[in-house]
């Protein structure tokens, strides 16, 4: 009898271990990916100022134009990551602007710059 009870206890413990790892449905699929920053600076400003802090680190101008006439586009600077200072630049509640200038802080240039 006191045999059985180590052995109970046993494959007690071993079906508890093969319920826990071997019959849980796998994770595979699901996206994890982390990034760690250090020394990010958020500087939130209104659309005037952010063009001039834009055009005072860049030495470039913050409107472009593209296109032929009549239907000429132009492109205003709305936000920006200056990789030098790790500086996000983006005008307060701009909350798209911010999110797209975090994601140059995470992951670098993943747009072409004309």
């Amino acid at each position: 009898m006191r045999l059985g009870f180590p052995l109970l206890v046993f494959n007690g413990l071993l079906g508890l271990a093969l319920n826990v790892t071997g019959c849980t449905p796998a994770q595979q699929g699901l996206y994890y990916e982390k990034h760690e920053m250090t020394n990010l600076t958020v500087v939130l400003l209104d659309e005037d100022s952010l063009r001039k802090q834009y055009e005072a680190l860049s030495g470039q101008s913050s409107v472009r134009f593209s296109g032929f006439s009549p239907s000429i586009t132009v492109d205003t600077v709305r936000g920006f990551f200056d990789f030098r200072t790790k500086t996000i630049y983006c005008p307060k509640m701009a909350f798209e602007v911010c999110g797209h200038e975090l994601h140059h802080a995470l992951m670098g240039h993943f747009h072409p710059n004309p």
